[in-house]
């Protein structure tokens, strides 16, 4: 009996280019996957765009129109809450979420460093600057910390001569892109489950 497309809920705050990565995966039924909503926190954004010209649904939570952060994961929550999904997707989404949001869900991210390494928004700049020769990319479950999740799945990334933040990021991009569409992938369709910091794929929903 083959198993039901796990639902996925994709959250966007800019271009989408993981979000779009997604999108082509989950065109192949074999993928174990379907993308029912993506959300966002701005309007206007071309991660919206990619949705809508794909036929998902959207919706936007801006934390502006609520009189708190509070307010705000209540309201982003619900919305969630609405499509029924398996697995929330943080695909370039820069807000913090709230303990709801993190309570009621199971949100998978990406990080572009080898966490524990170097969290926070300046990742690959913070790699350069302490000279590492090996960066990478890591795929992690969101907790209530900033990049403290339990990690899924990492690949690193060689830092090159006469790298920049740019040129060092966009290849860690193109390695980020596949590794989150494999393991999202591996996630709807093998299951996982989370023991202390321990991330076991391969166990049934």
């Amino acid at each position: 009996m083959s198993r039901q497309a796990a639902r996925l809920v994709i959250l966007v705050s800019g271009s989408g280019t993981n979000l779009q990565a997604l999108l082509d995966a989950v065109s192949d039924d074999g993928y174990g996957a379907a993308i029912v909503a993506v959300g966002a926190d701005r309007d206007g954004i071309e991660g919206l765009a990619r949705a809508e010209r794909a036929g998902v649904p959207t919706f936007v939570e801006r934390v502006k129109a609520h009189p708190s952060r509070e307010a705000w994961d209540e309201a982003l929550a619900s919305r969630l809450a609405e499509h029924r999904p398996d697995l929330v997707v943080s695909a370039g989404f820069m807000k913090i979420l709230g303990p709801r949001v993190l309570k009621e869900n199971s949100i998978v991210n990406t990080h572009p460093a080898l966490l524990p390494s170097f969290p926070g928004a300046h990742a690959v700049r913070d790699a350069l600057a302490y000279g590492v020769k090996v960066t990478g990319c890591t795929v992690h479950l969101v907790d209530a910390g900033v990049d403290t999740g339990p990690v899924i799945a990492q690949e690193a990334v060689e830092v090159l001569p006469g790298d920049d933040e740019s040129s060092l990021h966009e290849r860690i991009k193109v390695v980020e892109r596949r590794l989150l569409v494999q393991t999202v992938g591996r996630m709807a369709r093998e299951g996982f489950t989370v023991t202390g910091r321990e991330v076991s794929l391969g166990v049934t929903r």
